[in-house]
């Protein structure tokens, strides 16, 4: 009999034991459920973007990437096709306008929301800086704009030359 009492013990403290493990895998799900949700929650609501400004953006970035790569597979089947026809005549690649290196890294980087600069993508950014450094450096009084830069060269003083 004392041997029954000390095996029902035994069951009746791993049952105990059992059941408060349960319960804290349970705490821990909902835990790891509820504390996102409720990050996620307060960060949309501090957020400086609108829900339709998001919604914009998302389908904005949705088209940039669709076009990007649309046109990505454009220019390099076309500079393949060239290399491949240039290798069996034997002849010289036209040129492309391809972007350099420091173009794609720009335009690779980890974008930050800026509230005070409106763009929604680094493309978006770097497109338009691009353009507004273009734009001041060819409104200043006799200079030459550089397009390409190997191009230039130290006999080409001014537009005219061209």
């Amino acid at each position: 009999m004392e041997k029954f009492r000390e095996v029902l013990n035994l069951h009746l403290k791993h049952r105990n034991a059992l059941g408060y493990c349960l319960v804290l895998g349970w705490i821990l799900i909902a835990i790891v459920i509820i504390v996102p949700l409720i990050f996620t929650s307060i960060n949309r609501c501090r957020s400086p973007v609108s829900y339709m400004q998001l919604k914009f953006w998302e389908i904005y970035l949705q088209q940039e990437q669709q076009i990007f790569k649309s046109q990505a597979t454009e220019h390099a089947t076309q500079l393949a096709k060239e290399n491949v026809k240039c290798f069996f005549e034997r002849s010289h690649p036209q040129e492309r306008n391809t972007p350099s290196i420091k173009d794609w890294q720009k335009i690779s980087s980890l974008y930050a929301f800026n509230p005070k600069e409106q763009y929604y993508s680094t493309l978006h950014k770097y497109v338009n800086k691009t353009q507004e450094s273009q734009s001041s450096t060819s409104s200043e009084e006799g200079a030459t704009v550089p397009v390409l830069g190997f191009v230039d060269s130290s006999d080409m003083n001014s537009t005219t030359d061209l």
